[in-house]
């Protein structure tokens, strides 16, 4: 089935697994390739900033992107940035992994339709500000580079866009049905779909050749009390960023129909994981950096110009 195919079907008829082989021939699986090789470049403790230049490099549009927002006052270098070495250099390692994973990314949210509150490019600002916040957690309060606490931001709603380009019908009924009701845009999918976003998104992405950590905190970041191990940081940080971020207003928002009680719970068991003390004021701060970060962003053409 082409990209341009639209899924309508009843709820009862559509199945999770119907979902994700329409995306495999799609033009979401077309950044797949891009995403999974930075991603493997990040978690590898071997890997070097030549092989990270050199997946940039295969791909002359996101080089293009990247070295215009490099050359951003975003970034405040006054030298003229023309190569991704250079930009590896002056700007350094952690900002290019950032700005490529955006980038290429950014371009599943090239639609500008809005149904109801929702459109791609509010669920993009909200999805680069959860990214934002679930880094800067690992930094601060973790005192960890969290290699896929950015990246988990960034793709934690990729179901939403798959609902949104495939199956837009019973999506806006979906949007309809949980504003009426005043009930989580998760619960409503469940009950018109029998899975929701998080499914989606952790069932597409497991085909994508990622760490199982970051897998597993997207298809959980609404349930992430039941993921243990290893692998409980990043989901619990995830839904602490995704809650954060939502109730501040930054782009799409399901509140207010958001779970509280599950959130201090998250908190409660990060700071108990972690030994940290993530508190109001610890997340006022990652949020008061956040919110600059995105208003500069907003400024230097993030959102209007780099998709």
């Amino acid at each position: 089935m082409s990209e341009e195919s639209k899924v309508e079907l009843s709820g009862d008829s559509l199945s999770l697994a119907d979902l994700v082989h329409i995306v495999e021939s799609s033009d979401i699986a077309s950044i797949k390739k891009t995403v999974s090789e930075i991603v493997n470049v990040i978690n590898d403790p071997e890997s070097s900033a030549k092989q990270l230049k050199d997946i940039i490099e295969l791909d002359p549009p996101l080089s293009a992107k990247l070295l215009r927002l490099a050359n951003s006052a975003f970034y405040g270098y006054t030298k003229r940035i023309t190569s991704i070495q250079e930009a590896i250099v002056c700007i350094g390692f952690d900002a290019v992994k950032d700005l490529a994973l955006s980038q290429k990314v950014s371009q599943l949210f090239d639609k500008y339709d809005k149904i109801r509150d929702y459109s791609r490019d509010l669920l993009w600002k909200h999805s680069v500000a959860v990214a934002l916040f679930c880094k800067l957690l690992y930094r601060r309060e973790y005192r960890e580079l969290g290699e896929n606490s950015y990246v988990a931001g960034l793709l934690h709603d990729l179901g939403l866009i798959v609902e949104d380009q495939f199956i837009p019908i019973l999506f806006s009924y979906i949007l309809e049905k949980s504003e009426a009701r005043g009930t989580s845009l998760y619960q409503s999918e469940k009950e018109v779909l029998g899975f929701d976003h998080t499914e989606i998104g952790g069932a597409i992405l497991a085909g994508w050749d990622l760490p199982d950590e970051l897998v597993t905190a997207i298809a959980s970041h609404h349930d992430p009390l039941r993921v243990g191990g290893d692998f409980a940081k990043l989901a619990l940080s995830l839904h602490v960023s995704n809650y954060a971020v939502q109730k501040a207003g930054i782009g799409y928002s399901d509140m207010p129909r958001i779970d509280l009680p599950l959130f201090d719970q998250c908190r409660r068991q990060l700071n108990e994981l972690a030994g940290s003390k993530i508190n109001e004021t610890a997340l006022g701060l990652i949020l008061e950096e956040v919110e600059k970060s995105i208003s500069v962003m907003e400024s230097t053409g993030w959102f209007s110009h780099g998709r």
